[in-house]
Order: structure tokens, then C-alpha cells, then sequence
């Protein structure tokens, strides 16, 4: 019948002439193959690695039937069978054995690759799959892929070196991890297994190593390679040992004070050596802004890293006391503080002296005022700026609690300037406030300004008898332009709004050829599309206010969303520049999607 096939293992066991259906088998009853176990489950992409299929159900009684493919398409390549035992009793329809294989060469690159193990019983397909993990070939010494740290300070003392290491051309390791799989040698000593091994996959192997040794300068080197490829193939690697840097002072508290007094001051020094104490150091001295020399008093050595073993990594803290300055040198500024070895200056830092009894600006508040944008009420915009003062109007008021009478008698003004125009401001006695530590508050009303930018703000009091006038150093208060007035602030995707926009505070209005108006994507920062400037007015008002008017039409979007607008001043040969932005929001326009009443009379009043 064409529903059974020829049981041909049964006629090789018991031949006979005579036609029995006992002999005969139905192609549906013929076994589906299941591979159950594979060994090992990777090689290498040369080929040649032998593997061994546990396998069930595999209707096939001799090699020479068996066929092994690696991938498919183009890039499909043989293996070749070496061998098939099948255990005692098996046949076409139950089976178990092994069948061993050997892997064919594949593409370099190959990783993950599918085998498909196949027979043919008279015209009945059989087949099973598995995977089979390829590697990169191997040849060659062990490479370094990455080494950390890449250098290493000098050491005078034994101690623990760690590495990490990232090596190639080792094969992967599997899990769990035999630390002497991996050997490496660091500098003069013996090969050691690798104190961790971190990761091991198809490319690379990574390591941690820690060694004792001594670290001249010069360097370091490492050699390395797999147990499973042998000493032979040991790869090495050198890493700089740098030189011990030179001391040096990372810190100094504090770092400033007045010329008239002694200061003590903790020094932090790094790189200097882990026995280092206060005998060590011989003498230390300053030289001020104006070259006068003092000796200066070494009072302790403490050392802040008594775990570091090596100059590299020693943090000590030196204590000194400066004394005040000589009149000579009243006048403040950078002063050179070094410390002294048998050898020669160890390390130095500077030291800022600030000139005793000189008026000081401490701070101010507030920063900043908008610039005029009514007419009618520029006062609105004025605020009340706080100056907070020390010395003012001289150094000996501070001790005795009379700066506030000094400054009220001496008619303390604040001036502000720009351009060479300046407005002086009095501050009203009942503003003023004195502190028990001698500090003076002050307070004025900015006067009101048409065009933003920075203007220079001095105090000064007027000379009163043998006193002469003073003045602080300039301190900046900025005018800023108040935000722009932009009507309306959203239109439809189609394009034509037109917008009005109101900018205030700009010193030269521009004409309107000068002027460019560009959509930005706030994001990204990317330029999108250009608004027309259909018209630009200048409102400047008697230098009371500089108000600018633009009437822009936008252009159509593709998509509704927030665009930055920048309007800016072209200018040529240099940057234009920025004049004003504002946020502008593209919608769709609305549609009406139904209309219940089609029709109306033609009186009106039909709703719809």
C-alpha cells in the first residue's frame, strides 16, 4: 500500500522472501529525531571541534545516512559525521544513541550559529536542530586590550600594586570562574593566578590582579596568558611609573586678611614624604605686595593620611602664624608665603592682605531694576538698593559706633555712572542702619533709566575737616529691559498672524531693513523659518524711553507647537546682534466636523 513504507532494519534482521506486513511500516509511524544533550556547545571558527549528540528518535542506523548542516542560504557549510551508535533494540520508530560530528569552518565573524542534523528513510525526511556557539580563532601571544590604572606614581616602600586587566586572545572561561586559568606576572615576580576574574565572553577576558612589590620609576611590566593555551603564548605590557610630583599646597585657610593683624593660617600640602615632621622644615617667610620680607612662625606638622605609605598619595597640615605688616606695606595685595627644607624652599602658596581701614562695598541687594516702559509713571520702576558698608567713611568710626553720624554729616551720596554721565543719589539719614561690630547699611532709590545695561556704583562721602573725601571701589548694578509685550501669542498653523511685539530698553533702534526675525525649536536650537517685518516704529520718548514696536507676519508651520522667535540686528562683518525674543505657539486652525441644521429660512433665527 502506498501508506507504508519498507521496514528495511527488520528484513537486515530477518530476511525473508514472503511478503508480511510485519515488514512494512507506516511513514507517520516513522520517529521525529530530539536532540537531548550536546558537548561541548562552542569551538572555534576554523572548525574541526568534535561534538557529541545525545539524540532520540533519530531513524538512522548508519553514518553514511546522516547529514550535518551548518547555517543556510549562501553561507550553509558541511560537517562531517564521524560516527552513530545507536543502543541495542532501537528502530525506525523508537530510538536512542549518540552521533558524533565533526564542526565545519565558518565566516570569521560568525557567533550564534544553527545546525540542522538530517536523514531520509526511502522518500521521508527526518531532522533536529541545535545551536552551536562559534568563537574567534585564537592565535598569536595574549594582547592587553586595557590596562587601569594606564600609570602609577613611584613607591620607596613594599606594598599592594592593584590592576585591572582586559585581555584578548584568551578563550572564554566558563562559569564558575578557576582563577589559575588565567596566570599573570607583575614586574620581576612569578606567574600567579589571577586574584578575580571579573567577565569572560567571546572577545575578551577581564581580571583583577594585586601584587606586593616596590615601584622604581621607569616602568612596570606585566605579562599574562591563558592555562588552556600554555605559557607560550604569554603577552606583555608595560605601564609608566612616573616620578614623586614636587609638594604642593592645595589649601590655605584662610586666604585673605587685614595688613594690621597676625594670622594663623593651616596649610594643606599634598607630595611630600610620609615621615615628613615640623624638624624637617628650617624656615618660612612671606614677601607682601611691596616687597617687605617677614619671618614667619612654623607652629605644627600633622599628618591627615596616616594610612598612605608614599609621597603620592600624603596629605599633611602645616600651621604657621604671619605677622601684621608694617606700614610700608599697608597697602594690601598678593603676599608669597614658602616653607624651607635644608634643601631649599619646600612649597609655596599666596596669601591676599586686605589694606586696614579702607571702605568696603560687603554687598548689595537688590542687583538689577527694569529700565522705563510708561511714560507716565517712570518712577514705578525705581527700586530701593541696600549697600552694606565696613569702614565707611573711615576705620576708627567702627570701634566707637559713630559711622552712621559720620556718614549723615558727611552727606553720603551713592553714585551711579555710565558713558561718562553720572547721577549721585543721596541716602536719607533715616534709611541708615550701624550694627554693634561697627558695619553701616545704607539705602537709595535707583533713579530710572531708558536703555538696559550695566551702570558703575560707587559710595562717597564728603570731606569734613581734616578728612579727606572718600569713596568704595565700583561695584555693578545692572538695567534690564522688562518682558516683551507680544500680541497674540498663538495663530494657526497656515500662517499670516500677524504679531505685535513692544521691546524695551534698546540704546539705537534699528531701521527696518536691519532687522531679522528667526523661528528657533527651543530644544534643539535648530533655525526653522523667518517671520516678515511688516513695519517698525520707534517710541523713544525724550530719553525717558526707548520703546520699539514691531508688527510681524508669521509664516505658515508644518506642525502646531512652541517656537522660539529671536530678533535680532544684522550686523556686517560681526555676530548680529540680539535685540529681543518671544515664545509664539502654532495651533491648528478649529474646523467644524457636523452641522445639524443644513438649512435656514431666510428670516433668520434658525439654530444651528
Amino acid at each position: 500500500a502506498k501508506s507504508q513504507l519498507v521496514n528495511y532494519r527488520r528484513l537486515l534482521d530477518a530476511p525473508t522472501i514472503a511478503c508480511d506486513p510485519a515488514y512494512c511500516i507506516k511513514a507517520a509511524d516513522i520517529s521525529a529525531p530530539e536532540i537531548l544533550r550536546v558537548s561541548p556547545t562552542e569551538g572555534f571558527v576554523v572548525g574541526g571541534t568534535l561534538v557529541t549528540l545525545q539524540v532520540a528518535g533519530l531513524p538512522a542506523f548508519s553514518a553514511a545516512d546522516i547529514k550535518v548542516v551548518a547555517g543556510e542560504g549562501v553561507t550553509k557549510a558541511f560537517g562531517e559525521v564521524v560516527s552513530l551508535t545507536q543502543e541495542p533494540g532501537s528502530s525506525l520508530t523508537r530510538s536512542k544513541g549518540l552521533l558524533v560530528l565533526r564542526t565545519p569552518a565558518v565566516d570569521a565573524l560568525s557567533q550564534l550559529v544553527g545546525f540542522t542534523v538530517s536523514t531520509k528513510v526511502d522518500s521521508e525526511s527526518r531532522s533536529a536542530t541545535f545551536k552551536f556557539d562559534y568563537l574567534p580563532a585564537l592565535s598569536g601571544a595574549t594582547t592587553f586590550v586595557q590596562v587601569s590604572p594606564a600609570s602609577m606614581y613611584e613607591t620607596t616602600e613594599s606594598d599592594t600594586v592593584s590592576l585591572a586587566l582586559s585581555l584578548g586572545s584568551v578563550p572564554r572561561l566558563a562559569r564558575p570562574f578557576v582563577l589559575s586559568d588565567i596566570m599573570v606576572k607583575v614586574g620581576a615576580g612569578a606567574y600567579a593566578p589571577a586574584s578575580k576574574i571579573t567577565s569572560s565572553d567571546r572577545d575578551r577576558t577581564k581580571v583583577n590582579v594585586e601584587a606586593t612589590t616596590t615601584l622604581p620609576a621607569g616602568t612596570l611590566k606585566i605579562s599574562a596568558y591563558s592555562a588552556s593555551r600554555g605559557v607560550a603564548t604569554a603577552g606583555d605590557h608595560t605601564v609608566n611609573v612616573v616620578a614623586s610630583p614636587a609638594p604642593k599646597v592645595v589649601g590655605a585657610y584662610p586666604s585673605d586678611g587685614s595688613t594690621d593683624l597676625a594670622h594663623t593660617i593651616a596649610v594643606t600640602v599634598q607630595y611630600v614624604p610620609p615621615a615628613f615632621k615640623l624638624s624637617d622644615l628650617t624656615s618660612a617667610q612671606l614677601v607682601a605686595s611691596q616687597k617687605g620680607k617677614y619671618p614667619v612662625e612654623i607652629l605644627s606638622v600633622e599628618n591627615k593620611n596616616t594610612k598612605c605609605k608614599h609621597t603620592y598619595c600624603s596629605l599633611f597640615e602645616v600651621k604657621v602664624r604671619a605677622p601684621a605688616l608694617n606700614t610700608t606695606d599697608n597697602g594690601g595685595g598678593a603676599a608669597r608665603f614658602s616653607a624651607h627644607n635644608a634643601a631649599g624652599a619646600m612649597f609655596s602658596w599666596n596669601f591676599t592682605y586686605v589694606a586696614s581701614g579702607k571702605p568696603e562695598v560687603l554687598g548689595f541687594s537688590p542687583k538689577w531694576q527694569y529700565v522705563v516702559s510708561d511714560e507716565n509713571n517712570a518712577a514705578a520702576t525705581s527700586r530701593t538698593v541696600t549697600v552694606f558698608l565696613t569702614n565707611f567713611p573711615r576705620p576708627a568710626c567702627t570701634n566707637t559706633l559713630a559711622c552712621k553720624a559720620d556718614a549723615v554729616r558727611r552727606q553720603t551720596h551713592v553714585r551711579f555712572s555710565r558713558d561718562g554721565t553720572a547721577v549721585d543719589v543721596l541716602s536719607p539719614s533715616e534709611s541708615m542702619r550701624e550694627t554693634a561690630d561697627g558695619m553701616l547699611s545704607i539705602q537709595v532709590d535707583a533713579p530710572a533709566k531708558a536703555v538696559i545695561g550695566a551702570e558703575s556704583l560707587t559710595v562717597w562721602a564728603a570731606a569734613e575737616g581734616e578728612l579727606l573725601r572718600v569713596e568704595t571701589d565700583v561695584f555693578s548694578f545692572e538695567y534690564v529691559a522688562p518682558p516683551r509685550i507680544v500680541s497674540p501669542v498663538d495663530g494657526s498653523v497656515k500662517g499670516g498672524t500677524e504679531v505685535t511685539v513692544k521691546a524695551y530698553g534698546i540704546d539705537d533702534i534699528p531701521a527696518q531693513s536691519e532687522v531679522l526675525v528667526t523661528m528657533f525649536d527651543g530644544e534643539t536650537e535648530t533655525a526653522l523659518d523667518s517671520a516678515n517685518v511688516l513695519a517698525i516704529s520707534d517710541n523713544r520718548q525724550g530719553g525717558l524711553i526707548s520703546e520699539m514696536t514691531l508688527l510681524l507676519a508669521m509664516p505658515a508651520f508644518a506642525t502646531p507647537g512652541m517656537v522660539t522667535c529671536r530678533i535680532k540686528r544684522f550686523m556686517v562683518g560681526a555676530s548680529n546682534e540680539l535685540l529681543a525674543d518671544f515664545l509664539f505657539e502654532y495651533f491648528n486652525p478649529p474646523v467644524a466636523s457636523n452641522l445639524e441644521q443644513g438649512d435656514a429660512t431666510v428670516k433668520g433665527q434658525t439654530a444651528a
